[in-house]
């Protein structure tokens, strides 16, 4: 198997700068629609570093919700942006559990499915639930997630093909690197490159 978690050198400062990339095309609205796969950057990020280091991606994610919610948008902070940081924190601990000790490209897929597909059933439902947009009842629930598939389109193609580019470059990287700075090991599956 091929981890992450011992990472020196080059790769080391990866995960930061993907996370760093993915806060700055949020607030440069470069990529609107949900096109950035900030999932994918934190279940990379959990792979590849220490759950000590984890407040620094979760910081930049939430400086960067709160900055664009009160100041761009003009909206006030409610308990429906907790959903969210959750969810941050919650990708970053299934990248680090899931992917921290093998990385396979099933392993990879499933983990994007499952934050992409998890976080819009809960936090369109924290909208519903919060906002007075939809009534409540089982019909406004029901439009919630209709108003809402568009955005969950574009976001779980973003972070499967976001997730696959991600680990693949990673693998790349790892691999050309000189064995001194990497404790390497094998490949579950030679899928999206990630092969021996």
């Amino acid at each position: 198997m091929i981890t992450f978690k011992s990472l020196d050198g080059k790769l080391m400062v990866l995960p930061y700068l993907f996370i760093a990339g993915a806060a700055v095309l949020r607030l440069s609205l470069i990529c609107p629609y949900n096109l950035i796969p900030v999932f994918s950057c934190l279940l990379f990020f959990g792979a590849c570093r220490p759950r000590r280091e984890y407040c620094f991606p979760l910081l930049a994610l939430v400086g960067v919700d709160i900055l664009l919610t009160t100041h761009q948008y003009g909206f006030a902070l409610t308990a429906g942006h907790a959903v969210t940081w959750i969810w941050y924190l919650l990708a970053l601990f299934l990248g680090g559990a899931v992917l921290g000790m093998s990385i396979s490209a099933r392993r990879v897929l499933g983990s994007s499915l499952f934050a992409s597909l998890s976080f819009f059933v809960v936090s369109n439902l924290a909208v519903w639930f919060e906002w007075g947009m939809y009534p409540k009842t089982l019909g406004g629930l029901e439009a919630c997630y209709s108003a809402a598939l568009p955005f969950f389109r574009n976001s779980i193609t973003s972070e499967v093909i976001g997730s696959a580019m991600i680990f693949t470059l990673g693998h790349h990287i790892q691999r050309f690197m000189p064995a001194a700075h990497v404790r390497a090991q094998v490949f579950d599956s030679g899928k999206f490159g990630l092969e021996e």
